[in-house]
């Protein structure tokens, strides 16, 4: 009923709600916080209201795990692809910016791509620049704030609400 599919979703607002139907037949639900970066206290909770606004037909279902943590982001929100310096054959994927599951699959897929014969794809992710933000350590939660609400603004200002 939620996906025959089985596709991985999110919405169209700026910070999103996204979710997809495991092998196992179970629902994996996520969301970040719409404002201030914060880990909310009871986690299953918080999913539950975000997921029963979706799916309310849902509200008997137990959840059986939450998990939460820093979200990690890039300067341009664009999940960032390599190897470590001086290390080519450590490979990395980092910085999804709250959008991953939906772009998970093809970036894992061009990352086996350069793991294993490389690929144009891979060449071109790989090649996107990275920036450093200097700081980010001592004040992320500040810095994601600071994004969060930009970007729920800017969604706001273009109907994406």
């Amino acid at each position: 009923r939620i996906s025959p599919i089985r596709g991985a979703y999110s919405d169209i607002r700026p910070v999103i709600d996204y979710y997809r139907v495991t092998n196992e037949n179970r629902l994996l639900f996520g969301a970040a916080t719409p404002l201030v970066e914060h880990i909310p206290r009871d986690l299953k909770a918080w999913n539950r209201h975000l997921m029963l606004k979706i799916f309310p037909y849902l509200k008997d279902v137990k959840i059986d795990l939450a998990w939460g943590g820093p979200m990690a982001c890039s300067p341009n929100l664009f999940p960032q692809v390599g190897t470590l310096p001086g290390r080519s054959n450590a490979f990395y994927v980092q910085g999804y910016s709250g959008f991953g599951v939906p772009p998970s699959h093809i970036i894992c897929k061009v990352l086996a791509e350069g793991m294993s014969e490389g690929s144009a794809r891979y060449d071109l992710l790989s090649s996107i620049r990275r920036p450093t933000i200097l700081g980010k350590d001592a004040i992320r939660p500040l810095l994601l704030t600071a994004g969060k609400s930009w970007h729920q603004l800017s969604g706001y200002w273009n109907g994406r609400r």
